[in-house]
């Protein structure tokens, strides 16, 4: 049976969107493709008519993500006052509310350890991923020019990431809050204080 290529689109993007959701709640192993067609009530074998194999997937979802990441992090510094964007998006990344929203958040938090060991190919892939996520996000980074702000990001970023992920790995809530304000109040008076000044 063949479908209009507007549904075959609709249905594309429904698997990505599942697929983002999914990786970083459970990673990958746990979803393979026959959980995130089921999750659709679509067949395992409808799947490669989207995608060429899993990893093909695995890297155009992790791009989702990140591209959502980018919309959700970007779209708080555009809201906070003059000068406030990196704060704005330092209280967002290490709070509780980010903490507890797993399937929407960061993937860096989410996936990196996962990410890091996918083939080469599917690696490159995500890469450019990053890199996009990356260049969204280096205007509100302190820095004279590019490449420093580069180098910062991957300070920040990263380093938030790990605080994140961390957080998330304990059981006790008052422990992941005390990481998360730790962390917080040392990213604000490293890289916010001089961006607002």
């Amino acid at each position: 049976m063949r479908y209009p290529a507007e549904q075959k689109a609709e249905t594309h993007e429904k698997i990505l969107s599942i697929a983002a959701r999914s990786f970083r709640e459970q990673g990958a192993d746990a979803n393979g493709i026959g959980e995130v067609m089921k999750k659709l009530g679509l067949t395992k074998g409808g799947f490669y008519r989207h995608f060429e194999s899993k990893g093909d997937l695995y890297a155009k979802a992790v791009a989702r993500a990140f591209e959502e990441a980018g919309d959700r992090l970007v779209a708080l510094a555009e809201a906070a006052p003059e000068g406030q964007g990196l704060r704005a998006i330092i209280e967002f990344y290490l709070s509780m509310e980010h903490l507890t929203q797993l399937g929407s958040g960061c993937p860096m938090a989410a996936l990196a350890p996962e990410i890091a060991r996918q083939p080469l190919g599917i690696g490159k892939r995500i890469n450019e991923s990053i890199k996009r996520y990356r260049d969204r996000l280096l205007p509100y980074i302190p820095g004279h020019n590019t490449e420093e702000k580069i180098g910062r990001f991957f300070v920040l970023l990263p380093g938030m990431a790990g605080a994140l992920a961390t957080a998330r790995a304990l059981v006790d809530r008052q422990a992941r809050e005390r990481v998360l304000a730790a962390a917080r109040s040392f990213y604000l008076k490293t890289f916010a204080e001089e961006s607002s000044s």
